[in-house]
């Protein structure tokens, strides 16, 4: 196996690992500044888009686990201030 293919193959498991509460919620939190700190209204659309997206996708991922969305809940009320905040 070459280099290039084992780094793909490992990165390729890697992206199919299991979503955390914390992994969940610092995603959104990430995608939820750059809507902040958008420096145009093009560029803050995109990133509304973006993250209305991802919150779409794990709406159906987690359907019907109320534990689950409630520990992405709080996590997501640990970073969400932090993430309306301007970048300096």
């Amino acid at each position: 196996m070459s280099l290039a293919s084992l780094a793909l193959a490992l990165l390729l498991s890697c992206s199919n690992s299991k979503d955390t509460p914390e992994s969940i919620a610092q995603k959104w939190c990430d995608l939820n500044s750059k809507v902040f700190n958008a420096p145009n209204d093009e560029a803050r659309q995109k990133a509304e888009k973006d993250l209305k997206d991802y919150e779409k996708k794990i709406d159906q991922k987690y359907e019907g686990d109320e534990e689950m969305r409630k520990k992405v809940m709080a996590e997501v009320e640990k970073c969400e201030g932090a993430s309306e905040t301007p970048e300096k």
